[in-house]
Parts: structure tokens; sequence; C-alpha cells
């Protein structure tokens, strides 16, 4: 990673910087107000037509262009691109992308919400709307910040990329396109709402089915099998499931106890029992074929399992953990003993590996330096769920998120962004792109 020369920024420089950002604060939040706009529903979630993503993703690549960078927009899914912009440096600095996504959860009812959710209205300090916070706030703050050090007049060294992607709340497979695509960098943030908060670790994911087979039969010879020593051929495929997701919460305590991470909250590594189906007649992709009585022995039984670990363990080490612990559950039941469940993990192609990032990272100490100028004392909590971060990570370009406005009004209605917020976070960006990337 080449090293920038200019580490300690000088104050005047620092000083335009900011005064670009103050300058415009109107600016950004009605740029913000135009992203909400763009009713960009993730389609994979409602009945939506692909189309709106088409079209914001149209309106900052000209944005972009205006800026003097160069863009690539390129369909990951019909009528769902992908847009990189990549302003050029003049050579000797460190390279930095910012990644946001523009797809946002569906509305749901409307007339539950407060406020219009594409009208981007302000009220109480705030800006209103889906995607306000989840994460066109972090969009506007990343390009807004982008365009103040331009305007401060510096030229940086090190490549700097912006890349607006789709599909982050259906498993992140617009960044793994970008990432597919050739684009990297040095390192990377994400401006997803942690209110200004850096946050460089999150625990790994993994989606897994879990199936279990047994014998069909007649229930009016059901008490041959359950009470008359055996005499009965057949086996209740539910039943030995039950045994073994009765042995997976027992996993999911044992595990909520004895691991933890300095960054996490304590009990984070749950294993959430998401769904689960029985029936007859056999079964192929976690389907049995019937499901509509209650007569028949039921031969097949699958599970969907949410597994979470912590950022420092290793994906195929909790694999082999739960796998062997669900073997020897298996070894005390006599059918299961011999008929053990299938185990299929990455199901849905969901599996996010960890991430941990250090906060003694030099991007972090840049990006720390900058929040303690503008906002105050940096904290560091580890992130819940999953992000996008996941898939730099393993490519092993190290990054954090760190944006504006709270998580937790993300996927409701009455999701807002604080416009302060909004405006301390696009300062402390525009501050790290200089030092990070170095100027002349």
């Amino acid at each position: 990673m080449p090293e920038s020369k200019n580490t300690d920024m000088d104050k005047d420089l620092a000083a335009a910087i900011l005064k670009e950002v103050e300058d415009h604060q109107d600016q950004i939040v009605s740029f913000l107000q135009e992203l909400i706009g763009f009713e960009t529903e993730n389609p994979r979630l409602c009945n939506t037509e692909p189309g709106a993503e088409a079209k914001m993703q149209e309106y900052l690549a000209d944005r972009l262009k205006s800026d003097g960078l160069e863009t690539d927009v390129w369909d990951v899914y019909p009528k769902r691109p992908n847009l990189a912009a990549t302003l050029k440096g003049s050579g000797g600095g460190r390279s930095l992308m910012l990644n946001g996504h523009v797809d946002v959860v569906p509305i749901g009812d409307k007339s539950q919400w407060k406020y219009d959710p594409w009208a981007g209205q302000i009220a109480d300090g705030k800006v209103w709307g889906r995607g306000a916070v989840d994460m066109k706030g972090g969009i506007a703050a990343m390009i807004c910040a982008m365009e103040a050090v331009q305007r401060a007049g510096l030229k940086l060294k090190g490549d700097l990329t912006v890349t607006t992607v789709i599909d982050e709340e259906t498993g992140g497979d617009g960044t793994r396109a970008a990432l597919d695509r050739g684009y990297k960098a040095d390192a990377v943030i994400i401006p997803e709402p942690t209110d200004l908060n850096i946050q460089s670790v999150e625990g790994g994911l993994e989606w897994l089915r879990m199936v279990v087979r047994g014998v069909a039969g007649h229930t009016a010879f059901r008490f041959k099998s359950v009470h008359a020593g055996g005499q009965g051929k057949a086996i209740n495929a539910i039943e030995k499931m039950m045994k073994l997701l009765n042995a997976v919460m027992e996993l999911e305590r044992y595990w909520g106890v004895h691991k933890v991470h300095p960054q996490m909250p304590k009990g984070i590594t749950t294993i959430n029992i998401g769904v689960v189906l029985g029936g007859t007649g056999g079964g192929t992709d976690g389907m049995p074929n019937a499901i509509h009585t209650p007569s028949t022995f039921p031969d097949y039984c699958s599970t969907l399992l949410s597994l979470k670990y912590l950022p420092n363990e290793n994906t195929e080490d909790v694999k082999a953990e739960f796998e062997d612990y669900i073997y020897r559950v298996a070894q005390a039941d006599p059918w299961l003993r011999d008929h053990p469940p299938e185990i299929e993990w990455g199901f849905g192609g969901v599996a996010f590996p960890p991430v941990e990032v250090l906060p003694d990272h030099p991007l972090i100490q840049t990006v720390s330096k900058a929040h303690e100028q503008i906002v105050g004392q940096p904290h560091y909590p580890g992130f819940e769920a999953v992000t996008d971060i996941a898939w730099f990570s393993a490519k092993d370009i190290p990054g954090f998120m760190y944006g504006p406005g709270p998580i937790g009004t993300a996927h409701t209605d009455d999701e807002c962004v604080d416009i302060a917020e909004l405006i301390a976070c696009t300062k402390v960006l525009a501050l790290t792109i200089a030092d990070w990337c170095g100027w002349e």
C-alpha cells in the first residue's frame, strides 16, 4: 500500500474543505431529497418492476461525470445496473473506495407513514423518507464530501472510486459484481447508518438447510412404532428433526455464554430456526411432496437455520463445529445414527464472511482523527447484522462502515436522518479523503 506523505493536514487547507461543506449544506440536503425521490424498492422484495434503480444510477452517473470522474454503468440484472466512477489521482497516494447501495426495502402500507416516503420532507431537523438513512443519506454524504475536496482545489494523489450498487438488501450481488469487475482499492468506507460510530467488525452469517428423512406409514398403526416395542416400521421425520432442533437451541445457548468478542454484544452467536417443513412422499429442494394430511407418518422434514458467528472466527471451523455437534447428537438415536441428517450450507446464496479490522488500522486512525475534530471522541462498536463490507473483507480489502443516522429507523415507516449528522458525516469523509489519498 503506498503511503501518503501528507499525514498532517494543513489547518488552512482543512478549514477550506470544511467551509465548502458548510457553504453547501442546503445543496447536500436537496441532493438527498432528490435521491429519496427515486422509488428504488428492491424488486426481489416486492412486485415492483425493475427500472427505478437504473434511473437513479443514470442521474448519479451524470453528476459524477460533471465532476470529472470516469463512469462505468453495467447491468448486474436486467434494468438493474451498478455504477462505478473513478477520480484518477496524480500518483503516489493511497487509493480509496466509497461504496453505497441504491436499493431500499419496500415502503409497505403507505398510509402508515407520517410523511410521504418518497418526498424527502424536512421536519424536526431531519429528512424523512424511504432510504433517508439506509442508505441514500450515506450516498449523498460521500459524493458531496468528494465534491467539497474538489472545490477546495485539491488534486488527489491516490485514486478515489465511488461505487453505487444494487441488491444489498438481498445479499450483496451488486457489490460482488463490482469486485468481480475489477474495482478495488487500498481500503473502503461504506457510509451505512452507524450514528457516526466507526464499525469495522461484524460477524459472519450462514444460512443452512438441514434435512431428515424417515419412513412413511399409516397413523392407524402409530401405536406399534411408539408404544409396542418398535414393531412398526414407520419413522416420523418431524419427530427426529425435533430432537436435532432441541439440540440446536442448546448449542445456541452454549455459544452465547462461551463465545465472546470485545466489540460485539454478548450472545451475538445465535442460531435462528426460521422455517420447518414436514410431510410425506419424500421431498426435494427443502419441500415435502405432500403437506395436507396428518394421517400419514411424515417421511421428510427440512429446516432452514440462520447461524451467526464471531468476527474473529474461521468460517470452516464454525461449520465443522456445528456439524460435529449434530453428528454426536445423531449418534444417540438409533435411526439418526444410521440415517444422519443432510446439511447444506450457503442456502439461498447467503454466506457472509466475517469482518475484523482493528482500530489501529491506518484508515481507521485517519477517520478517527477527522471525527474527533468534527464530532468528538470516536467509538468502535461492532455491527450486529451483516453488510456489503463482508465482500470487501473476502477480497482482503480492509474497510469499515461510517455513516449518518441510526440503524434503528431503517426499514421502518419512520425512516429519517438528522440533518446535522448528515453534514457532520460529509465533513469527516471530506477530511478523510484528502488525508488518506494525499494531495498536491
